[in-house]
């Protein structure tokens, strides 16, 4: 896509869509929302960079990203995994009404948003590979 009014305004807006899904994660516990819908918000502001701007790299690049978008899979899973494995009364307990009240779900809500961005990034270089 070559329109100018389309990437000056989307670079500006870039910032506070993913703002807005880094938001919506680190809220999920306090209101509607959490690790996948904040997620979903920053994979596909970061799937709309890349449609707007382009394809910019080579093809070595474009397996980097591949490679990466595995490991951040593999981080989420271990980040949503641990919540299992730390016995409840060992826990971290937070202070009631804080952003951080519930203790290990905000970590867990964060694990569940880089495996969602990561893997809609994946998706699209995987279909895009193809073409």
């Amino acid at each position: 896509m070559h329109d100018y009014v389309t990437r000056v305004v989307f670079r500006y807006m870039l910032l506070f869509v993913l703002l807005y899904g880094v938001y919506v994660i680190m809220h999920g516990h306090l209101s509607p929302g959490g690790g996948f819908s904040g997620g979903m918000i920053i994979g596909l502001g970061l799937l709309l960079y890349i449609l707007i701007f382009g394809q910019l790299w080579n093809d070595s690049f474009r397996q980097m990203i591949i490679d990466a978008a595995i490991i951040f899979v593999g981080i989420g899973g271990i980040l949503e995994v641990s919540k299992f494995l730390i016995p409840h009364e060992h826990g971290p307990i937070g202070v009631t009404g804080t952003l951080f009240s519930v203790g290990i779900i905000s970590v867990a809500n964060f694990g569940i948003g880089v495996l969602v961005a990561s893997t809609i990034l994946g998706i699209y270089y995987m279909i895009s590979e193809e073409a």
